[in-house]
């Protein structure tokens, strides 16, 4: 098989088309849940106008579960549990009162479909992120490019 130059491929080779996503309007329950089912550590927010107005992380629901009496401290320390997956203890804390745009990092960073990988994973690096969001023509949503994504490429290109 031919090694794969990762030089020469895009960000549209390897990236998450059809993403899940919720609205601004949705609560961070339902959030939660759409993370859980999924089994992923972020979401964009996406509006009817099919514009990403930012990222909900399992971070950012961490954070709110510790503000609502939650032990995260207890629970981050069990070594090789992925940071979503602790998502799922939270059964117990009540996230119905709060929408994913009170909660949200607006205005996420994005990266165009035809950026190469190497681009983007100067952008994650700079921008200390996991997930960029692709987008096309005046912010319109287009899908995800994990570092997950772009260590499959690796991973492929051998």
């Amino acid at each position: 098989m031919p090694r794969l130059d990762l030089a020469t491929r895009h960000v549209r080779d390897v990236m998450t088309f059809h993403a899940v996503f919720v609205s601004p309007g949705d609560t961070v329950t339902h959030a939660l849940e759409v993370m859980n089912d999924n089994r992923v550590a972020s979401l964009p927010i996406v509006d009817d106008a099919n514009r990403c107005l930012g990222m909900l992380s399992a971070s950012d629901i961490l954070a709110l579960a510790e503000e609502r009496g939650a032990d995260i401290e207890r629970m981050s320390i069990t070594e090789g549990i992925e940071r979503e997956l602790l998502l799922e203890h939270f059964g117990n804390v009540d996230f119905s009162d709060t929408l994913v745009d009170d909660l949200m990092t607006p205005l996420p960073f994005d990266v165009a479909p035809d950026a190469s990988l190497v681009e983007a994973a100067k952008r994650m690096i700079e921008s200390d992120v996991h997930h960029l969001v692709v987008t096309e023509r005046r912010d319109q949503f287009l899908g995800i490019l994990s570092s997950m994504d772009i260590v499959r490429a690796v991973a492929e290109s051998e």
